[in-house]
């Protein structure tokens, strides 16, 4: 099963692959407290998709887990180092842009979709798309649990204080949005680069240039994603955000499959 269009940042994660969890930096992963509240009330049998192959760690606790386990990501590359990674036939991992509609097999199939971070690596109407892409794989009453971290990322910082001093900013961030654009930043990129655990610095600044523009959200932008999100007359309601302790700034939304759609 394979994509319908090739995702633009899809090049980008088929330069990192495996390095992310073999190499990268531990801060980029779910810590155990965090994957436990992933986990809350998944049982047994459970069908649960994880989006984004980069989770390796909550992949493998799911499989543990005895869930029926399937992961999408848009990268080949992801899907084939998580496949030689994992024990053969543990789950099912499919080449899907959850930007687009799910696979028609699998749509309103599973009781939970599960990714960490996923948000923040969205411009805001890949955001609203792919949030759209997991409803449609929620059964009614299935739930959405997503962590997201609120506001700037440390580099992120860096690079808007490097861009105010040379007067660039404006060229790759708009504070109206809060929209990054790395692939637009030049040298401001290139000397405010944090390393990434042990990854190769160029590998990094052409995997921060391959993701391009990444809109930064705070809890209101979230309230008003799961709010509009609807397809084929379902919605999302917010059950909970609860703080990640471990990780500043960074919250699990949980948010329901209901139908019909109910509106905020």
């Amino acid at each position: 099963m394979t994509i319908q269009t090739e995702n633009t940042k899809a090049a980008a994660w088929d330069l990192i692959g495996s390095l992310f969890w073999e190499t990268g930096r531990t801060t980029a992963k779910p810590s155990d407290e965090e994957i436990g509240l992933f986990l809350a009330g998944i049982t047994a049998g459970a069908r649960c998709t994880v989006v984004g192959a980069s989770t390796k760690d909550l992949v493998e606790a799911l499989i543990a887990l005895g869930a029926e386990v399937t992961v999408m990501d848009f990268s080949e590359r992801m899907c084939e180092d998580l496949r030689a990674a994992l024990p053969a036939g543990s789950c099912t991992i499919l080449r899907h842009d959850i930007t687009q509609r799910a696979p028609e097999a699998l749509r309103g199939t599973q009781q939970f979709v599960l990714n960490d971070r996923l948000v923040n690596r969205f411009s805001e109407d890949e955001a609203r798309r792919g949030l759209e892409g997991m409803l449609d794989l929620l059964a009614d009453g299935g739930q959405v649990r997503a962590s997201i971290k609120l506001g700037l990322y440390p580099m992120d910082e860096r690079m808007i204080d490097t861009g105010r001093e040379r007067g660039t900013l404006e060229t790759f961030f708009d504070a109206g949005s809060k929209v990054i654009d790395f692939a637009a930043a030049g040298d401001v990129l290139t000397d405010s680069l944090l390393p990434h655990g042990g990854i190769d610095p160029e590998i990094l600044l052409d995997w921060y240039r391959g993701r391009g523009r990444e809109q930064r959200f705070d809890h209101e932008d979230v309230l008003g994603l799961v709010a509009a999100a609807e397809v084929e007359g379902r919605g999302l309601a917010l059950a909970s955000a609860t703080e990640f302790g471990q990780a500043p700034k960074t919250r699990m939304y949980t948010a329901s499959a209901v139908s019909p759609r109910q509106d905020a």
